[in-house]
């Protein structure tokens, strides 16, 4: 059975910022515990607001580990296999868009599912020598997609759901993706992908229902972007400049996420995370950029210059929704057809397994340049950068290692003559999933090459000591691929009348997950909680229309859509239904400022234990009197710093399935001269218990009127209930 899909509406709003952020509030508060994810929420760089607009919802990543249509594949000894088919988008596609013009449909059917991937083209450009990290967040490059074929006409692929995101052309490629039921693959055999040829390629791509067994290789080593290429100049010396032409003696940069600029651009400038090429006479390209920053290329031979190509820059995003290749490594400069190009970065791996074994080795290594050739004086290119490797699994994940790191920096091998060696590719990218995991990650950087000369670099990096810069990224997450669970909905509750027509949603869902709104079947707004958010607050500030409304909820979580929650009615205008009781934070007041040790008050059901938090932080347990009421006083040692703060509060100790929590109240704590000055705009105890007098008092009117109190069961978990492992998510 496969994932439960949203409900039909259109696709998101391009463009501009998102509408709901112009058109709502939106709260989120955090849990006692949090569900950590060994800080993969770092790799999560965005909170997005969308509202929808045309007639059919764009299709999420609920495809799990696939449907098993292409059966079983076995690798076998010595055998060298391509499983994936490429081809390039020729007009960009559009969120909503259902048809895909590409170059050559040929080979693709209906049914199979396939993968849009923009691998170039990032924009704005960076400048050259720009070595600041890339955030790939806000643009498309990088972004994969999904997306399963309705049919095919000539070069049009039609897909049986509208497209969720832009993907433009030039620069996106579209990938087949065989969803087996079984892979092995045999000791001495390689599963690999198609190089990277500047338009398509270099992506390995599939999923399996069942267990994938590596015995072997499978292997995107040296197939992402390109490296600088060799090309021999006249006799130059004393060369300056990041954009040095070729005729004036600059030398070719790499390839990186910067389109259309592969064997046009020269200088030691990198370009994006593409190696820069080192500059006459005879200094070394730069490394290519991924995880961390290539390493610098070796000095000139004149005067010992440093004008070796810089290294390629990192690059930031989430690998649970981008991938990209690692940069090629810079041209060492050459003037007597000795010298060698960079070395080409490590392609992208995106696999998902109902289960992984075996003592195979995952690869996405940058390439080693090559040494100079005897007798070699001329400069060595850069090594290029480790590539991204993503591996998931439902049930366990053990290998022998997964790889991804830099490329060697290419050695000169004059024995007199001290000529620029190249400089080492950065580390790449790897993100694991399984449990249990054992499988151990490999992103180091490429060192650098040396001069056969004085046995030195010659300034090439990465330099000791800062080794770490250029280091890769791996993160683990020890659970198992699945959904996250069905958002559950609290306010306003189902059946509930006389609903304000700018009604808050209220509820609770998976921590770090992104949260998917729909208002009477349509999509309604995006917003994502952090890593230890597991409460969501959102206000829409247009009123609706007068009559019943119906709101469901959905979550994304490291890529994957969950469920939809269960629908909750409610309308807008008639009689007012009264609400149960609940929590509710009444000093300090919102937006009040208050001094660093504030009384904190409330209402909440009688005789009930209350958790009183500040700033995600649980400080005191209190118990609320007959009358519902509680208070407390944060303590010297509790005293907060000059600034904004959260505080709420929730009932523990009750057996009741749902959790009684307050809304998050915002205030904030003045600096130590405003309270010396006394400016009176603080909580002090007298004015909060007369704000929390009056309000409880108008609770005791409206209980009286409509009967006594529900009283809460007996007992309530602090944290969410534990559960067994979900199983992987089924093919739809």
């Amino acid at each position: 059975m496969g994932l439960a899909p949203p409900p039909q509406g259109p696709p998101p709003v391009r463009g501009g910022s998102p509408r709901w952020e112009r058109k709502a509030d939106v709260c989120v508060s955090t849990p006692g515990g949090g569900l950590g994810h060994h800080g993969l929420m770092r790799m999560v760089l965005f909170l997005l607001g969308l509202l929808l607009t045309q007639r059919v919802l764009a299709e999420p990543d609920t495809f799990g580990v696939g449907s098993g249509r292409s059966g079983a594949l076995s690798v076998r000894n010595s055998d060298m296999v391509v499983i994936n088919r490429y081809t390039l988008l020729s007009t960009g596609g559009v969120a909503g868009a259902r048809e895909l013009a590409v170059s050559d449909a040929s080979g693709f059917t209906a049914g199979e599912l396939v993968l849009l991937h923009p691998s170039s083209g990032v924009t704005p450009v960076p400048a050259s020598g720009a070595q600041a990290p890339v955030d790939l967040s806000l643009g498309p490059v990088g972004r994969f997609e999904f997306a399963r074929v309705a049919s095919v006409s000539g070069t049009v692929v039609t897909l049986t759901a509208p497209l969720l995101h832009d993907h433009p052309a030039p620069g996106t490629q579209v990938v087949s993706v065989p969803e087996y039921t079984s892979v092995q693959v045999a000791e001495k055999a390689t599963l690999r992908a198609a190089p990277w040829d500047g338009k398509v390629g270099g992506l390995l791509v599939f999923l399996v229902t069942g267990t994938l067994t590596n015995e072997g290789s499978i292997t995107v080593a040296g197939m992402g972007f390109r490296g600088g290429r060799s090309f021999n100049h006249t006799s130059l010396q004393g060369c300056e400049g990041l954009d040095v032409p070729v005729a004036q003696g600059g030398s070719y940069k790499g390839e990186g996420l910067v389109a259309e600029r592969f064997g046009v651009t020269s200088g030691r400038g990198n370009l994006a995370n593409a190696g820069g090429g080192g500059n006459c006479r005879n200094a070394g390209g730069g490394g290519g950029g991924h995880g961390g920053v290539g390493g610098v290329g070796g000095r000139s031979l004149d005067d010992r210059r440093n004008v070796g190509g810089l290294g390629g820059a990192p690059v930031l995003y989430a690998p649970a929704e981008r991938l990209i290749f690692g940069g090629g490594g810079g041209e060492g400069e050459s003037n007597d057809t000795y010298g060698t190009g960079g070395g080409a970065g490590g392609g992208v791996m995106l696999i998902r397994a109902g289960r992984v074994q075996g003592q195979g080795r995952f690869l996405a290594n940058g390439s080693a340049a090559a040494d100079t050739a005897l007798p070699g004086d001329d400069g060595a290119g850069g090594g290029g950068a480790g590539g991204a490797i993503s591996l998931r699994s439902g049930g366990g994940l053990e290998c022998k290692a997964v790889e991804a790191s830099g490329g060697k920096g290419g050695g000169t091998t004059n024995a007199s003559l001290g000529t620029g060696p190249g400089g080492g590719g950065a580390g790449g990218v790897v993100f694991l999933q399984g449990a249990p995991l054992a499988c151990p990650q490999v992103v180091l950087a490429g060192a650098a090459g040396l001069s056969s000369a004085d046995k030195d670099a010659r300034g090439a990096g990465p330099l000791q000591g800062q080794e770490g810069l250029s280091q890769g990224l791996s993160k683990t997450l020890e659970s198992p691929l699945g959904p996250p669970p069905a958002p559950v909905l609290r306010r306003p509750a189902n059946g509930a009348r006389g609903v304000s027509s700018q009604p808050r949603f209220e509820g609770t869902a998976a921590p770090g997950s992104r949260i998917h709104l729909f208002l009477d079947g349509q999509p309604f707004a995006e917003f994502s909680l952090s890593e230890t958010q597991n409460r969501f607050t959102f206000r829409a500030s247009e009123p609706l229309a007068l009559g019943v409304h119906e709101v469901r909820v959905s979550s994304t979580l490291l890529g994957i859509r969950g469920a939809l929650s269960a629908p909750v009615s409610f309308e807008v205008g008639g009689e007012v239904t009264p609400e149960p009781s609940a929590v509710v934070m009444v000093v300090p007041l919102e937006g009040a400022r208050v001094e660093p040790t504030p009384l904190l008050a409330g209402k909440s059901p009688p005789d009930v234990t209350v958790s009183i938090e500040v700033d995600a932080v649980e400080v005191a347990r209190v118990a609320a009197d007959a009358d519902g009421r509680f208070r407390y006083v944060l303590t010297a040692s509790q005293a907060l710093s000059p600034g904004t703060h959260q505080v709420s509060a929730r009932v523990v100790g009750t057996e009741e399935g749902e959790a009684l929590f307050s809304q998050v109240t915002t205030f904030e704590v003045m600096a130590p001269l405003e309270t010396e000055a006394g400016c009176g705009c603080g909580t002090a105890s007298g004015g909060g218990l007369g704000a929390l007098v009056l309000l409880l008092g108008a609770r005791a009117s409206r209980r009286r009127a409509r009967g006594p109190a529900r009283r809460p069961p007996a007992h309530l978990p602090r944290g969410p209930t534990p559960r067994e492992p979900p199983a992987p998510p089924a093919p739809r």
